[in-house]
């Protein structure tokens, strides 16, 4: 449980908070680069309380802006996009990607006042389809070299969706991996309607078994949980002892607002989630495979069976109760509103209200890894303010590496699940087109490390 004053402190996340200030230092993802339309590649959005527009200039760069002009405060977000930056169409201040204002057509001839006015600007990377910012203050970090963003495009499929939660909560939801056996327990090993890339991991056989994980779920209630604290944040193990083989699924709390969870043995999926404000976050769903490109025709098919676009809101959702269906509880599905996990997901955290009360919460040893992860997050905060180093921002190339973060979902013997999953991970990565290192130092490094805790 937290205090009332700690809950407050790491769920605010404005402009003059302690999280929003930590939160900042990190780049962020704002925005799908699908969301920029072709014609007029400008559009606002809201992250963190503050109100943005986000554009990409003549030269391809992008750059978020303050939505409301330096001027007189008109709305940025209907601005031209000409002659180098973005135009405000209210009196024709010119903004390049940097804020700097660099023309006021109405002011006399000759004025140099335009130079004296730097508008609020975030510099922004794309990378395979998703648009980052730097909302910090100082200088940025190196962009992060995990995997999905030095992957190729074609192995990386992206979405988000949008969650009537605070972003804390939601984040917890998806490092705590005892739910599995409850939330997604499908009474059936088959489903015939609604399937996404959450769920075609839960209907596959568990590899060199021929036991479906649904089975696996459902007939082991109570996994064995362990944590190791990383450079990177908390790797979670959930075991699952099914006799000749453990079941070992690895999921990671991504320092500050990340999880990297597995979606089978070959596919990894980082899920982001970004305050809009302190009572919605937007999860950015970042899926990449390593051998394989992503079939991505299909994965955007099926999120469209759950997701309206371009709001990229829920179809089942508060409003709706799901769409809860008691037969369907009794019969297919634990829950009952319907066979998509991240629905399932956003019922538990938006049930517990827009901002979760922790100070009348219960924790018991399935939460080991929230525990971990907050106390992570409330360390971040002190080495703010004595100006200790944060984890996962690095300015040197030979730091920023993240080999070790591995997310999977497999099977090992009994004796040897430490070193068979990491086994799994090398051996996936060396079989990649794009994964493996050219000495494999770092992966082989991974293993006797492993090999000796």
């Amino acid at each position: 449980m937290l205090s009332a004053e700690e809950n407050e402190t790491l769920t605010m996340t404005g402009p003059s908070t302690a999280m929003g200030e930590l939160m900042r230092r990190y780049w962020q993802p704002i925005l799908l680069r699908d969301e920029l339309p072709d014609i007029r590649p400008a559009k606002e959005v809201k992250i963190m309380g503050e109100d943005l527009v986000v554009f990409r200039d003549e030269q391809g760069r992008y750059a978020a802006l303050a939505r409301n002009c330096s001027h007189r405060g008109a709305d940025l977000s209907f601005g031209r996009l000409e002659d180098g930056g973005l135009r405000c169409p209210y009196h024709g201040w010119l903004y390049d990607a940097d804020g700097q204002c660099i023309e006021q057509p109405a002011e006399p001839e000759g004025s140099t006042y335009a130079t004296k006015v730097v508008h609020p600007a975030y510099p922004c990377q794309e990378r395979n389809g998703v648009i980052y910012a730097y909302m910090g203050g100082d200088a940025p970090p190196l962009f992060p070299a995990f995997d999905w963003n030095v992957a190729p495009e074609a192995h990386v499929f992206v979405f988000k969706a949008y969650q009537e939660a605070n972003w804390l909560q939601a984040n917890e939801g998806e490092i705590d991996p005892a739910h599995l056996s409850y939330l997604h327990r499908y009474l059936s090993d088959e489903m015939d309607d609604e399937t996404s890339y959450g769920l075609d991991q839960f209907l596959d056989v568990a590899e060199g078994t021929d036991i479906p994980v649904t089975r696996i779920l459902r007939e082991k209630l109570n996994p064995q949980l362990e944590i190791e604290n990383t450079s990177f944040g908390v790797r979670i193990f959930s075991l699952r002892d099914i006799g000749k083989f453990m079941h070992v699924r690895v999921t990671n709390f991504l320092f500050p607002n990340a999880a990297v969870v597995a979606v089978g043995t070959d596919w990894g999926l980082a899920q982001i989630h970004v305050p809009i404000d302190d009572q919605h976050n937007w999860r950015f769903d970042i899926m990449y495979g390593y051998r394989n490109p992503m079939d991505k025709e299909t994965l955007a098919r099926e999120r469209l069976q759950t997701y309206t676009v371009p709001d990229y809101m829920p179809k089942r959702n508060l409003s709706n109760r799901y769409g809860f269906d008691a037969e369907e509880q009794l019969t297919r599905t634990y829950i009952g509103i319907g066979s998509d996990i991240n629905t399932h997901d956003s019922w538990a955290i938006e049930g517990a209200g827009s901002i979760q009360n922790r100070a009348v919460e219960h924790l018991g040893y399935t939460d080991k890894a929230i525990a971990a992860a907050r106390r992570m997050l409330l360390q971040g905060l002190r080495d703010i303010k004595e100006g200790g180093a944060l984890p996962n921002r690095f300015h040197d190339d030979t730091e920023n590496h993240y080999d070790h973060l591995v997310t999977i979902d497999t099977v090992s013997p009994v004796a040897e699940w430490r070193t068979g999953y990491v086994d799994r991970h090398v051996s996936r990565r060396n079989r990649s087109p794009w994964a493996a290192n050219e000495d494999g130092s770092r992966l082989e490094a991974l293993r006797l490390q492993t090999t000796t805790t």
